[in-house]
């Protein structure tokens, strides 16, 4: 074999290439500096290399997250008054927070304006899975929130945590951390706080030291709060067949045609001679419900029946007081419809008797006429009444099964979706 036919051979010193073949490359010294630094960067690409691509798999995540977080608004929110208008603060749940520093498992409150659905702001209470949280009382510069951390004194403006458990002045280490030991009193308007030492005090709204409770505040509330784990929402829950307006308007859901569940909403008027009538199926009522200090039980019928009745049936209660009213029960002591105030009532019904579909309907009072329907997946939670009467509902959208959605009572009776818990502006999204 003819190695030279292809290697060549040397000859006095230079390299002598056989006919019709390419000259060899020439071959340089290899720079130490630019070796070193080719090692160096592949070295640092392969360190960084499960970084980045993890960077990418949770940037690819958060732009295929949807608009609107997998979220449970709780029924102890509220509608208080900021600048003189209707703002909803509203408490929610969630576990679906995007971002590596964000914990999964969240407590939010939420202010979000009624006139336009606008979101103020939205503000991290606490990481826990489980727990509770009750709005109090709020004006223009502060909102109280009871929760298990203790009194949270939030910023009206920015939502930001002004005082917050042991380091609210005038409370301290003394603070009982459970929602159920604090609650607002609308009379002295303050919110009221029980010490771990079993002591009442008080916090002028607007203002975050407490000082002692007067009597007259101790003595609405020396029994009506507790250091329990958890806040009873049974009253602020309940739907009712009864209710009457202050004017003195009765609202009934009578039954027309029990097997199939057929209602009839019948609209008593001051005046008895004028009755109206709007047939719905498997009706009831959303009444207005307060946190204020009552010791009872709220009925179906619409009355509230004072008393400690925590060892009773509510069955036996309502036997009671059938004996005890009759089957007419006075205004005088059954609860107002939510969207009296609009001139409304909010009716929560079945579309129709072949149909599981659950609706919120808005009627008006006068006429008995249906305005506007909007569709539920569950039952409706909590209406909430604002100081200048605008109406709002806690209900579930017609794709989830908890309460992630507020439906605010215009004043020409249609009912308007707003959605809680959005995805922050600072986050990518779709759309």
């Amino acid at each position: 074999m003819d190695t030279n036919r292809t290697t060549g051979y040397t000859l006095n010193g230079s390299t002598v290439l056989p006919l019709g073949s390419s000259a060899l490359p020439v071959r340089t010294p290899r720079d130490p500096k630019r070796v070193r630094g080719r090692i160096r960067r592949r070295f640092l690409l392969l360190m960084f290399a499960p970084v980045i691509l993890g960077g990418l798999i949770v940037l690819a995540i958060q732009l295929m997250l949807p608009s609107v977080r997998d979220i449970e608004i709780v029924p102890s929110s509220a509608v208080i008054g900021m600048d003189g208008q209707d703002v909803a603060v509203l408490v929610y749940h969630d576990d679906s927070r995007p971002g590596l520093f964000e914990a999964t498992f969240q407590m939010r409150v939420a202010a979000i304006r009624l006139s336009d659905g606008e979101q103020l702001w939205d503000q991290r209470l606490n990481e826990d899975l489980i727990g509770d949280a009750v709005v109090l009382a709020g004006d223009d510069s502060s909102v109280y929130i009871g929760s298990d951390h203790g009194l949270v004194i939030l910023d009206a403006a920015t939502g930001a945590v002004r005082a917050e458990g042991d380091a609210v002045p005038g409370i301290g280490a003394d603070a009982v951390l459970s929602a159920s030991a604090y609650g607002y009193d609308p009379e002295a308007n303050v919110v009221v706080a029980l010490t771990g030492s079993g002591a009442l005090v008080q916090i002028p709204v607007g203002e975050t030291a407490a000082v002692p409770a007067e009597p007259a505040v101790a003595g609405r509330w020396r029994n009506a709060l507790g250091s329990g784990p958890f806040l009873d929402e049974t009253m602020l829950t309940q739907q009712v067949d009864v209710a009457a307006t202050p004017d003195g308007t009765r609202l009934q859901i009578v039954p027309v045609a029990e097997s199939v569940q057929r209602d009839a909403l019948v609209i008593t008027s001051t005046d008895p001679a004028r009755i109206i009538r709007t047939e719905l199926v498997d009706a009831s009522l959303l009444p207005v419900v307060g946190l204020e200090p009552r010791l009872g039980v709220l009925l179906e019928t619409g009355q509230f029946l004072p008393g400690d009745f925590g060892d009773i049936d509510a069955d036996d209660i309502e036997a009671l007081l059938q004996r005890a009213f009759g089957a007419t029960p006075s205004p005088d002591d059954t609860v107002v419809p939510a969207g009296a105030g609009q001139g409304m009532v909010l009716v929560q019904h079945r579309e129709s008797v072949n149909a599981d579909r659950t609706l919120l309907s808005s009627l008006d009072i006068a006429t008995g006429q249906l305005i506007d329907s909007v569709e539920m997946q569950t039952d409706a939670v909590r209406a909430l009444t604002g100081p200048s009467g605008t109406t709002a509902v806690i209900a579930t959208a017609p794709e989830s099964w908890q309460a992630n959605r507020l439906l605010v009572l215009d004043d020409d009776g249609s009912l308007r979706p707003i959605d809680v818990g959005t995805i922050p502006r600072w986050l990518p999204r779709f759309g």
